[in-house]
């Protein structure tokens, strides 16, 4: 046990330096430096039940956590957060934006792994499989190799006990810091234990609804079936009303405009100027990444701020039919579509569509008109869609509900090299921060495009347009725009513009904050369009928590923040992610 110790404090000073990018082996406290050997401890113990050898699991346990810790620093330098679990499933979507990005090799990742060699071809030439222990238990005792190999599984067991213990008394560290504060390998580990915490396995839910302009509770009962998850009820003789034709884009990595930066020219000139929009501001549970949570919120009226761990439900949940706002929308008579310029199988959106009731889907290789900004379709020609697919809907005499995904300022900014926009900022990954800069102003600029157009039709069109989450642009500029660990929820990092574009009504009323969760009542409020049972659930959830994820929980009633969730909302989430 003494060799599994000292290598796994050795391992430890290794995986922060290469995960940081620098030298960073103190933390918070020791509780945490002690939770982070612990982790290590149990994976070469892991290696040394499957190869009976000290030396081997060492040297495999070295690669794999050298390899994990480049990973951590790369994905924190281009996401803005840790590497957890769920990053994990996610591998097949990671593998096809990856060569977007430019990889910068740090001098400390290169010393860390010079430093690794050494010690492993010194390993190497020594024995370290008969240590002091197993020697004691052989010669006195008379324990064969099995016994060894049981002692091995007991130490496991103890390891994985003691380790779980200490994990089980926090939550899942999802803030921009949490490497630099609890450690990486610890914070990775945290997010496997909370990702296999099982959930309440009731079928039922009675939810208790508190009207305030109302003097008596109303109580709703919701069940779900693993048949069914349709529980609309509208009364739909309303049919033939001329409703209007809903479309709906959330533009990628579409953020807020930080008022520390100043630029050579206007950024988004265009949206700053727009009027009789309905403007408010996002909140989402992601950033930098993750796309696919903002859109599950929006499409499914879940949060995943209910949960402890940011889970990807894309992932983990949405593995048969689901009730959605897609499907809200076929159930009154639209036709729905969704458009995401980008593989199918990305986030395994071919599937999760069809089973959020999607009557056609239109992915990269179906696009008429291809035009490009870096190696990804622009958003002009985005727009460019989805005016033909609203064409297309007219010509046959349909209604239509489209939700789509444009890909043109996905991360990977520093492939961009024809940056206009200079920033005033004087930061080391200030190339990436001007090249998102710049891809903005062109993101702006297609907007015209579309509300030109939309403009000057007949037909009546609503569109609600939103980002997804803000850019990640390194370390050092994240936290001087986003605050450090200790303040980062009450910043802009979790809030993107959100607005609602009526072309038959001049509407400019403050839309306020709003979280992604609720953001389909407040389209389907201001398109005077019937509720279902399930949307009056949210609706009157939405009408005292506003913003409500796992970031804040905002009253309406004073603007002030409260740490609130809605047992009701919560048992209803598990529920529906059956």
């Amino acid at each position: 046990m003494l060799i599994v110790l000292i290598s796994s404090i050795f391992l430890y000073c290794l995986s922060q330096s290469v995960a940081s990018g620098r030298i960073n082996i103190l933390l918070r406290n020791n509780y945490y430096i002690i939770n982070n050997i612990l982790s290590i401890m149990l994976v070469i113990e892991f290696f040394y039940i499957i190869f009976g050898s000290y030396k081997i699991s060492f040297i495999i346990s070295s690669i794999l956590i050298y390899i994990l810790s480049l990973t951590m620093y790369y994905v924190h330098e281009f996401r803005g957060t840790n590497i957890n679990f769920s990053d994990i499933l996610s591998l097949n979507t990671a593998k096809e934006v990856a060569a977007g990005y430019k990889y910068k090799v740090k001098i400390a990742s290169i010393i860390c792994l010079l430093l690794l060699l050494s010690v492993m071809i010194c390993i190497g030439r020594i024995s370290i499989d008969n240590d002091f222990v197993k020697n004691i238990l052989y010669n006195n005792f008379g324990f064969d190799y099995l016994t060894q190999k049981l002692v091995s599984i007991v130490i496991f067991i103890i390891l994985f006990l003691v380790l779980r213990s200490f994990i089980s008394k926090g939550k899942y560290d999802y803030s921009l810091n949490a490497g630099e504060k609890e450690g990486y390998v610890y914070n990775f580990f945290t997010s496997i234990f909370v990702f296999h915490k099982k959930s309440d396995n009731d079928t039922s839910v009675k939810a208790k609804i508190v009207n305030e302009n109302e003097d008596n509770e109303d109580y709703l009962n919701i069940y779900f079936t693993n048949n069914s998850q349709d529980i609309t009820n509208i009364n739909n003789n309303d049919s033939n009303v001329d409703r209007p034709h809903i479309i709906t884009i959330m533009n990628e990595s579409f953020g807020s405009i930080h008022d520390k930066i100043n630029a050579n020219i206007e950024i988004t000139p265009y949206y700053n100027a727009l009027k009789n929009v309905s403007k408010g501001n996002l909140y989402v549970n992601t950033f930098g990444g993750g796309t696919a949570n903002t859109e599950f919120e929006f499409l499914t009226g879940m949060s995943i701020g209910n949960y402890e761990y940011p889970v990807m439900p894309y992932n983990n949940f949405v593995k048969r039919d689901k009730y959605s706002l897609a499907r809200y929308f076929k159930n009154i008579g639209y036709k729905t579509e969704a458009i995401h310029p980008y593989t199918a199988t990305n986030y395994h959106r071919d599937k999760v569509y069809k089973r959020f009731g999607f009557d056609e889907l239109l992915f990269f290789d179906e696009f008429k008109n291809k035009s490009y900004v870096r190696n990804f379709i622009s958003d002009e020609a985005f727009y460019r869609e989805c005016i033909l697919r609203f064409e297309n809907a007219i010509k046959h005499n349909e209604k239509l509900f489209l939700f789509g995904i444009t890909m043109q300022n996905h991360s990977g900014y520093m492939m961009f090299d024809e940056a206009k926009v200079v920033s005033n900022l004087d930061f080391e990954e200030k190339e990436s921060l001007d090249a998102y800069l710049s891809l903005m102003r062109i993101s702006d600029d297609a907007l015209k495009i579309l509300f030109d157009y939309f403009g000057n039709v007949k037909e009546h069109v609503i569109i609600l347009f939103f980002g997804d989450h803000n850019a990640s642009f390194g370390t050092e500029i994240n936290k001087y725009l986003y605050g450090d660990a200790a303040n980062y929820e009450y910043t802009i990092a979790y809030k993107t513009p959100v607005f609602i574009y009526d072309n038959k009504v001049d509407y400019n009323k403050s839309m306020g904050d709003i979280s992604a969760n609720f953001l389909s009542i407040k389209l389907l409020n201001y398109a005077d369009l019937p509720l279902d049972e399930f949307h009056k659930f949210l609706n009157d959830i939405y009408i005292n928590y506003p913003v409500y994820n796992f970031h804040k929980r905002l009253s309406i009633k004073d603007g002030k923040l409260y740490d609130i969730l809605d047992d009701n909302y919560m048992k209803l989430e598990r529920e529906y992610l059956k």
